[in-house]
């Protein structure tokens, strides 16, 4: 019973490993782009508008939570 819920605990764990390296890859493209159209600043201005903050505000505090550094 303590090893199924070890490896669920894993497994969730894992997937949400996978969405943020998503996120964050699907975000460097981006950036990628906007570098390479020669108008960066205009166009990451308008991504971060597209945003709904109150979404941006739950990922940091869920962000916030996860990651967590121990010394």
């Amino acid at each position: 019973m303590v090893d199924a819920q070890v490896i669920l605990k894993l497994e969730n764990r894992i997937r949400s490993l996978e969405e943020r390296l998503r996120a964050v890859e699907k975000e460097q493209r981006n950036i990628r782009e906007d570098i390479l159209s020669g108008k960066a600043e205009a166009r990451m201005q308008k991504r971060m508008l597209e945003k709904p903050p109150k979404k941006i505000e739950e990922l940091k505090e869920k962000l916030d939570k996860e990651i967590k550094i121990k010394i």
